[in-house]
């Protein structure tokens, strides 16, 4: 029987739960997804193997928690910034500089998780719904900024984010992309609401 190590055997679980999940995330930043297995993960966080299948049933299982962990703070974080920004260009631009910001703290390895043709369909698919949940907030403020086509815009956003993110080194100071991405992809919101396209 391990040792409780917390006030209640449900708090202990948790305990155990969270310790897996943040080694999972270490040896996702350090080695991407395929770093991260039932017995890399048990090592790390100090437990046997078999007790970690107490919480997760597969190495699919493990990985999909440890994606959705991170990518759920991440949403967390740039929708309530975007919840407080008045008016669709301070959206889109709290959008920009949060999203970098996040990204050189520490988040660099979700761009690349996030377009990983590695990972496995049920969690690909896990992560797109929250990734078009982050999206919904910004894709309102794209139509409202004259974004003509706002789903194919906000895409534009996106991949304009994520390549200046590959252009900042992780833990460095991302204000010069901020402002350099900022101001291209306001232009061209504008710019597609000035010279719509009709399919």
């Amino acid at each position: 029987m391990p040792r409780i190590e917390a006030p209640t055997l449900a708090q202990h679980r948790d305990l155990r739960k969270l310790s897996l999940l943040e080694a999972g995330h270490d040896l996702l930043s350090t080695g991407g997804p395929r770093a991260v297995t039932m017995a890399a993960v048990a090592s790390r966080a100090g437990l046997s193997r078999p007790a970690v299948y107490e919480y997760f049933a597969s190495t699919e299982d493990l990985l999909g928690a440890v994606l959705m962990e991170r990518m759920v703070l991440w949403t967390h974080d740039v929708t309530d910034a975007l919840a407080q920004a008045i008016g669709p260009e301070e959206k889109v631009r709290t959008y920009v500089e949060v999203s970098l910001r996040l990204i050189a703290e520490g988040s660099h390895e979700m761009i690349a998780v996030l377009s990983a043709e590695t990972l496995p369909t049920s969690v690909r698919a896990q992560l797109g719904a929250l990734h078009a949940a982050l999206a919904a907030p910004l894709a309102d403020a794209v139509h409202e900024l004259g974004g003509g086509e706002s789903d194919l815009t906000t895409r534009f956003v996106q991949g304009v984010v994520e390549a200046a993110a590959r252009r900042v080194p992780p833990g460095a100071d991302p204000a010069h992309e901020i402002d350099v991405a900022t101001r291209f992809i306001v232009a061209g919101i504008k710019g597609m609401g000035a010279n719509p396209t009709h399919a």
